[in-house]
């Protein structure tokens, strides 16, 4: 394309380093999303980051464990663990096996007097895929639901890079 005003130049210019913005930004996109709701009591938490790691083998089949947090984590090797404890504010721990079945779940709320409670009955994982060096799927609670007398919801999407 040639252009032959300054305005014009100026314009493709943006054009294509617009275009080099959204890229990046995609490519970034690709390897950590998390989006939806994660409530305790009735608190909405924003969860921003979430992480795979392999987890300790369960009836001797392999584990992941997904790390959900408020605050970035990725970068800590036992995120687990600053997760169950409020390093990286409310999040959620979901143990899976590799086939997307829940074997694990960690509810650690801020608005949550009880924070850090297991409940894996009330927490379903659908369009679940692990290929092409990602993990991704959505957590669902089907709407409110309680433990230990706190309530809390999940339904998130997501997408990681595998372990």
């Amino acid at each position: 394309m040639v252009v032959h005003s300054s305005k014009g130049r100026i314009g493709l210019l943006i054009a294509v380093t617009g275009v080099f913005a959204i890229t990046g930004s995609l490519a970034a996109a690709d390897e950590q999303t998390v989006s939806g709701i994660f409530k305790g009591n009735g608190q909405e938490a924003k969860l921003a980051c979430v992480s795979a790691a392999k987890g300790e083998p369960l009836a001797d089949k392999p584990t992941i464990v997904l790390v959900f947090s408020e605050k970035d984590h990725t970068k800590d090797k036992k995120a687990q663990v600053g997760a169950m404890f409020g390093k990286y504010g409310s999040a959620l721990i979901i143990k899976v096996y590799e086939n997307g079945q829940i074997v694990g779940c960690q509810v650690c709320h801020e608005n949550h007097k009880k924070s850090g409670f297991n409940s894996i009955g009330d927490i379903k994982m659908s369009d679940f895929k692990l290929a092409d060096g990602k993990i991704q799927g959505k957590l669902s609670t089907g709407g409110e639901a309680e433990a230990f007398g706190e309530k809390w919801e999940v339904d998130i999407k997501f997408q990681a890079k595998a372990p």
